[in-house]
């Protein structure tokens, strides 16, 4: 019998994986269920998955399963949790397409840091079947440990669904070493879209546009506001001015950061404040906002100041700290399905 090893950063927008054999992968966080009979036999599939979906998602039912990065509650609760079980199911049977039948898969899993109880409860449920045992981890923290930071410091993982931030000081985080706010990437996308319709009423624009624009023009530090990119009115393309708009929305999210920052710095051992201040990481897809480092770090001179960098794969990262955690991990802290 061979165990394989895993770690998933399962996040709002895209999940990665990598494993014990060396491979690495990334989706988006979407599956699409094809809308009737037409769109079944177009595709000759019962769904498709991430980036796939995204591309032919006007002959199918999108579902993005994970809201605020936990699983979505409410009316859309079972397809959300059957999309979730799809999207690793998927990544795991082709990272590890040589398993046998006797083979077991071990997966460390990060979650937002203050997810809930219910909520590990519902990732632990959407794996069942597909993994033989979990460790739930918390994403900033499995950042750490894939880079080795185990002094005072402060990481702040940017996602989608939620910022992240935990307390490192040498030991596993409690409750108190973490916070999550909702004032991230989805929240960035919505102030960008109400910006652009506030200044160009008229103009025709997705959650796909907004996510380009904010790719290619997403500063947070001396942006270009003269900056323009073609969108439409009514079908006709025509040239925008949009380095101003991204410029204002990117600050929507440094100043909750900021106040976090500052909260856990205060709460923290007053002798020990000065280290965290020095240490602070940022991760996940909103260390791509460049010059995000640098803003973050000239706002938090109200909060005492402090040192601020940007992970170096804010692709991985994550699923690299949780695959290193899964390897070296002991047995008791694994939950078995």
């Amino acid at each position: 019998m061979t165990i394989y090893y895993a770690g998933i950063d399962l996040g709002t927008s895209r999940t990665s994986i990598c494993t014990s054999t060396g491979k690495r992968i990334t989706v988006g966080s979407c599956v699409g269920f094809p809308k009737d009979v037409i769109s079944q036999k177009r595709f000759g599939k019962p769904y498709l998955l991430g980036d796939e979906a995204l591309h032919n998602r006007l002959a199918l039912n999108l579902v993005f399963p994970l809201a605020d990065g936990v699983i979505e509650k409410g009316q859309g609760h079972k397809r959300a949790k059957q999309a979730v079980t799809l999207i690793l199911t998927n990544l795991l049977n082709r990272v590890f397409a040589d398993k046998q039948p006797d083979d077991q898969v071990y997966a460390a899993i990060g979650v937002p840091a203050q997810a809930s109880i219910d909520s590990r409860k519902e990732v632990l449920d959407a794996v069942a079947g597909v993994v033989d045992k979990v460790l739930i981890v918390s994403e900033p923290f499995m950042v750490a440990y894939g880079m080795d930071i185990f002094e005072e410091a402060l990481i702040v993982d940017i996602g989608a669904g939620t910022v992240d931030l935990c307390r490192i000081q040498g030991t596993l985080p409690e409750a108190e070493d973490q916070l999550s706010l909702t004032t991230a990437g989805d929240y960035l996308d919505k102030h960008i879209a109400q910006r652009l319709l506030a200044k160009y009423p008229k103009v025709q624009i997705t959650k796909a546009i907004i996510k380009q624009l904010k790719e290619k023009f997403g500063y947070a530090d001396t942006p270009n506001l003269e900056a323009t990119y073609t969108l439409t009115v009514a079908g006709k393309p025509a040239q925008f001015i949009v380095g101003d708009v991204l410029a204002e929305a990117v600050h929507e999210i440094v100043a909750p950061i900021c106040q976090a920052v500052g909260q856990l710095v205060g709460s923290f051992d007053p002798e020990f404040q000065a280290r965290l201040r020095a240490n602070i990481v940022i991760a996940g897809g909103g260390s791509r906002l460049r010059g995000i480092d640098r803003a973050i770090e000239r706002a938090l001179t109200d909060y005492g100041g402090g040192s601020v960098r940007c992970t170096e794969d804010p692709e991985f990262g994550g699923a690299i700290g949780a695959l290193k955690m899964a390897l070296e991990m002991p047995e008791d802290l694994w939950e078995q399905i």
